[in-house]
């Protein structure tokens, strides 16, 4: 018998087996001239789906994410030049949003308290966090397969750390002291923002965001001073 099913809202036809001992999907609609990029994005949702569920690079198969998706496995490459480079822009995806919503409040605050605009970022990093679970997790769950120093500089985490950088450099121009080791700076904001959000979501007592906005205003006032 057959099924209709739709991924990323693409029809697809799904052949299931009366014996239910697996499924096989008919070649996928090829898209119209034009619309590779369509299915670009159809790979990296499927891509995301399949991460949440295996949770390592290691255990996702190109086969699976193309029969997600309804296509030849071979297809991928067409966009992806390896499954590495598919994982990351899977990744970039739920680190864009991040990146945004922090240089959204960011903006908001006054160009003038570099410090001020630090500390939106920072909460905003959290409530992220709290409110996205899945997605956050998605991050720093996946476990990765290990690349070259020179490749390594492409990571998505990049963009992140590229932020807390300037951010530190502009409260540095400010006046602000950076406490420590200038070079592990972003990464001791990094590092304490995410420890202290994954504290927040698995201590079973209620859920107030009020105390990683408190633990923001601590982690700044030992890392900076005037």
């Amino acid at each position: 018998m057959t099924e209709r099913t739709q991924a990323a809202g693409a029809p697809r036809t799904r052949r299931v087996s009366p014996k239910g001992d697996g499924a096989s999907l008919t070649p996928r609609t090829r898209n119209p001239r034009g619309q590779g990029e369509r299915l670009r994005e159809e790979l990296l949702q499927a891509t995301e789906r399949l991460l949440e569920q295996v949770g390592s690079e290691d255990a996702l198969s190109l086969r699976a994410v193309a029969r997600e998706v309804g296509i030849a496995a071979p297809s991928i490459y067409r966009h992806f030049s390896d499954k590495t480079e598919l994982v990351w822009a899977t990744l970039a995806l739920s680190y864009e949003r991040l990146s945004a919503a922090m240089e959204e409040a960011g903006a908001a605050a006054p160009p003038e308290e570099p410090v001020e605009r630090l500390r939106a970022q920072l909460r905003t990093y959290c409530r992220y966090a709290a409110q996205n679970p899945a997605k956050y997790r998605l991050l720093f769950d996946t476990r990765q397969t290990p690349v070259d120093s020179e490749r390594l500089h492409d990571h998505p985490a990049g963009m992140l750390l590229r932020g807390w950088h300037r951010a530190l450099e502009r409260c540095e121009d400010a006046g602000w002291r950076v406490r420590g080791t200038r070079a592990e700076a972003p990464y001791v904001l990094w590092a304490g923002v995410h420890g202290r959000v994954s504290l927040w979501q698995v201590m079973p007592r209620q859920k107030d965001t009020g105390r990683l906005d408190g633990y923001v205003d601590e982690l700044l006032g030992l890392l900076l001073e005037r």
